[in-house]
C-alpha cells in the first residue's frame, strides 16, 4: 500500500514530503488492519484516521490514493454531500426527528467496511449534533473512518458560543481516531509550477476566472454577455426561491446578493451544481468591505465555492473590485475557513482590466 501511494506520487511528478510520508505509512497500516479483519473475520475495529493540516497540503489526494487501492467495501463522501443526503432523507420522511436522522445515517453506513469523509468541519451546532450521531453509530457498528480536515479536533466548531457543546464529540474523536497532521511548507494549489503538486486541480473549476471591473469588453473576450431583464427567472432548487439573471441549459448567471444574502443553503448550491456546469456570479463585493451585516452572506459564498470546487464547476466571479481574498479583512466579516476558500479561488485566472487581458491574449497567440 505504501509503495502504491508513493508510486502514485511519482507518476504525478512529485515526492511525498515528510508529513505526507508519515500519513501514508499510517494509512498503509490502517489498510493492512482492515484487510486482516476482513480475512479473519475479527471483531476488533481498526482505529480510525483523522488527517488534518493547512489547506492545499495534499490531504484529500492522499486519502483518494489510499481509497483507490484499498480492497474493502467502502464509501467516500464529501462534507456538503453528507448534509445534502441527510436533509434530503429527513425531508422525504416529512420529519427531522431522531428517527429520520438515524435512518439517513443508517443508509450512509450500510454494507461498508470503511467510510471516507472529506473536508470534515463543523461551524454550526446543528451540524455538530448530526456529526455526533454519525460517529456514535459508526462506533457501535465497528465501522472505522478516514477523515480529512483543515482543523485539528480541538479547533472544530470554533464559535465560542457553541464550542463547549461540541467538546464531548471532540473528545470522542480523539479517543476513536488516530490524529495525523500533514503540515508541509507549500500550498500545492497555489504553487503548481514547483513540480511537487499532489494531483491535478479540478479541470473545469480552474478554467474559471475572477473578473474586475467586468466591462462588456472584458466579458465579451471570455464569451460572456450580460443577460437582459427578460432572461431573469425564479428557481427553487430545494425550498428557497432564488432570482437568477439567466439559466441556460448549461449556464447559471446569478448576482451575489440573490445567491448569498438571502436564506439559501448548501443543499441549494448542490442541487444547482447538478444542473448547471458553468456559473457566473456577478456583483461580488470586495472582501475588504468590512460590513458586519455581510458575514452570513460571505459564509454562504464560502459554502458555494466549496461545492463548485468539489463538483468541478466552471466559475466566473465578477465585481468592481478589488476581489482579493488574501488581503487582511476588516471587521471580521469573512468566514472562519477563509484560508481554504482563498486557496481554492487562487486556482482561477484573473482579468483585472482590459489592458491586462489584451496583453495575455497577445502572449498566448
Amino acid at each position: 500500500m505504501l509503495e502504491g501511494i508513493t508510486h502514485d506520487a511519482g507518476r504525478l511528478g512529485f515526492q511525498l514530503e515528510p508529513s505526507q510520508h508519515e500519513a501514508a505509512q499510517r494509512l498503509a497500516a490502517f489498510g493492512a488492519a482492515v484487510t486482516a479483519r476482513r480475512r479473519a473475520r475479527q471483531q476488533r475495529t481498526p482505529r480510525s484516521i483523522y488527517l488534518h493540516g493547512p489547506v492545499g497540503r495534499g490531504k484529500t489526494w492522499l486519502m483518494d490514493s489510499f481509497h483507490d487501492r484499498l480492497r474493502a467495501r467502502k464509501r467516500r463522501i464529501h462534507f456538503h454531500d453528507f448534509f445534502r443526503k441527510l436533509h434530503t432523507g429527513t425531508h422525504r420522511s416529512g420529519s427531522a426527528d431522531g428517527t429520520a436522522i438515524q435512518h439517513s445515517v443508517d443508509v450512509l453506513l450500510a454494507d461498508i467496511d470503511v467510510l471516507f469523509f472529506d473536508e470534515f468541519h463543523v461551524h454550526d451546532v446543528g451540524d455538530g449534533m448530526f456529526i455526533a450521531r454519525l460517529l456514535r453509530t459508526a462506533a457501535q457498528r465497528r465501522i472505522p473512518l478516514v477523515v480529512t480536515s483543515n482543523y485539528a479536533p480541538d479547533d472544530l466548531l470554533p464559535n465560542p458560543l457553541w464550542h463547549d457543546h461540541f467538546v464531548p464529540t471532540i473528545e470522542a474523536i480523539k479517543e476513536m481516531m488516530e490524529i495525523v497532521e500533514i503540515n508541509g511548507p507549500a500550498d500545492f494549489r497555489r504553487f503548481p509550477s514547483a513540480g511537487s503538486k499532489p494531483g491535478d486541480a479540478p479541470t473545469a473549476f480552474s478554467s474559471g476566472r475572477i473578473i474586475t471591473p467586468g466591462t462588456p469588453k472584458q466579458l465579451g473576450r471570455l464569451g460572456l454577455f450580460r443577460p437582459s431583464l427578460s432572461q431573469s427567472r425564479v428557481l427553487t432548487p430545494t425550498t428557497q426561491p432564488i432570482v437568477v439573471k439567466n439559466a441556460d441549459p448549461d449556464l447559471l448567471w446569478v448576482g451575489f446578493p440573490e445567491l448569498c444574502a438571502g436564506l439559501t443553503s448548501t443543499a441549494d448550491f448542490l442541487t444547482l451544481a447538478h444542473s448547471f456546469k458553468t456559473w457566473v456570479i456577478d456583483d461580488v463585493p470586495s472582501p475588504a468591505g468590512g460590513d458586519p451585516a455581510s458575514a452570513p452572506a460571505w459564509q454562504r459564498f464560502s459554502n458555494a465555492v466549496d461545492v463548485l470546487h468539489d463538483q468541478d464547476i466552471t466559475l466566473f466571479l465578477i465585481g468592481a473590485g478589488p476581489l482579493d481574498w488574501d488581503a487582511e479583512p476588516s471587521g471580521g466579516v469573512l468566514p472562519v475557513d477563509l484560508a481554504r476558500i482563498a486557496s481554492r479561488l487562487s486556482l482561477l485566472g484573473r482579468s483585472d482590466n482590459d489592458d491586462a487581458l489584451a496583453i495575455e491574449e497577445a502572449a498566448g497567440s
